[in-house]
């Protein structure tokens, strides 16, 4: 199977090098096999294959992907690709210090794409923070204590966004922190349609689900659905 990969792998940038010219293909790093989610914040379309700029975790960078129906502002996941040092291509004049050469881009994740989306903020440590409890809303270490109470129920919470997915499964991915709960406890996921960023402080009010399962491992004790957002 990794003989088969190597082979595939090796012809798309053959491929896509044989229409540059001053490659060097010896320049070539080890085939690597990691998830990435990114997003494309710039493309630039030539024969057979797609160069995108794309930003991960504040960390931007360029990939080359077979021609596929993708538009900046959409989300590729890889896991498969080969790096290339000091990429020279003569089809749109520029030259790369770094290019990822990728073999399975897609606009759909994996399973284990699917987890690394939210086992990142898991990562983050508890921020010291602290968000005045609303009146007739609940905080985050209410309810998860209360989660059973709670299940099914609308809530209201108030939080600090902490981390923020777009457009995965058909809805957005919501973390946010209050500063109360514990260290198992702390970041409270929300779904919802309406955009946020991270830094925000928002008011989310929706449906509370206990032990959520959508399949694939992507399981939630506790996940507030289809809120509705407010920014202060």
């Amino acid at each position: 199977m990794k003989a088969l990969y190597i082979f595939f792998i090796s012809i798309f940038i053959v491929v896509a090098c044989s229409e540059e010219k001053n490659e060097n293909l010896n320049e070539m790093d080890a085939i690597k096999s990691e998830p990435h989610i990114a997003k494309v914040i710039d493309k630039i379309k030539v024969k057979n294959y797609n160069y995108l700029e794309v930003s991960e975790n504040k960390n931007e960078f360029w990939i080359a992907v077979p021609t596929m129906e993708i538009e900046v502002g959409e989300t590729v996941y890889f896991s498969k690709y080969t790096v290339m040092k000091d990429f020279k291509s003569s089809n749109i004049n520029r030259s790369f210090d770094e290019i990822l050469f990728v073999e399975d881009a897609r606009k759909s994740p994996t399973p284990d794409e699917m987890k690394k989306i939210h086992s990142e903020a898991l990562t983050l440590e508890k921020e010291q923070i602290k968000i005045e409890p609303l009146p007739d809303g609940k905080t985050i270490k209410q309810i998860f204590s209360e989660k059973s109470l709670l299940n099914g129920q609308t809530v209201k919470v108030k939080g600090k966004v902490v981390k923020f997915n777009k457009q995965i499964m058909k809805r957005n991915w919501i973390h946010i922190q209050d500063g109360t709960g514990n260290e198992n406890n702390y970041d409270l996921v929300i779904t919802s349609d309406q955009d946020v960023k991270v830094g925000d402080i928002i008011t989310a009010e929706g449906k509370l689900a206990v032990d959520k399962d959508f399949g694939a491992g992507y399981f939630f004790p506790v996940i507030i659905e289809e809120a509705t957002i407010e920014k202060d």
